[in-house]
């Protein structure tokens, strides 16, 4: 996968509400491009990728000791969601910081995660 195959999954993640099974597809297929470690070999993971607690834990595995940060406002319909990865919660001068926005937050969270991983690479 090149760069801007993921630059398209993340603008999906962080401005649709709907993905389906299918795109959540893609999206597994560039994190495992991107963290074959975090992801391993799990063929039902674009079907775990709609639940938040799954998602928490693929960024734990790619970034262990890593702090998250969630933000966000719900509302009747969509959420607000800003998900931050930084390497220390102590200091403001983290060399890279993985960020993502969505309405859905597990979304945030994959596109925070995404973005983090194509930075290091």
């Amino acid at each position: 996968m090149k760069d801007p195959e993921l630059d398209i999954l993340i603008d999906e993640l962080e401005s649709r509400t709907d993905l389906t099974v299918a795109d959540l597809d893609g999206v597994a297929r560039g994190l495992a491009f991107l963290l074959p470690d975090a992801t391993g070999t799990d063929d039902n993971l674009a079907v775990r990728m709609g639940n938040t607690d799954a998602v928490i834990h693929i960024a734990d595995q790619a970034f262990p000791d890593w702090t998250v940060h969630i933000h966000g406002r719900a509302n009747d319909k969509d959420g607000h969601w800003r998900c931050t990865l930084r390497e220390a919660d102590a200091r403001d001068n983290d060399a890279i910081i993985g960020s993502g926005r969505s309405p859905v937050l597990s979304q945030a969270i994959l596109a925070a995660t995404m973005r983090l991983a194509m930075l290091q690479n």
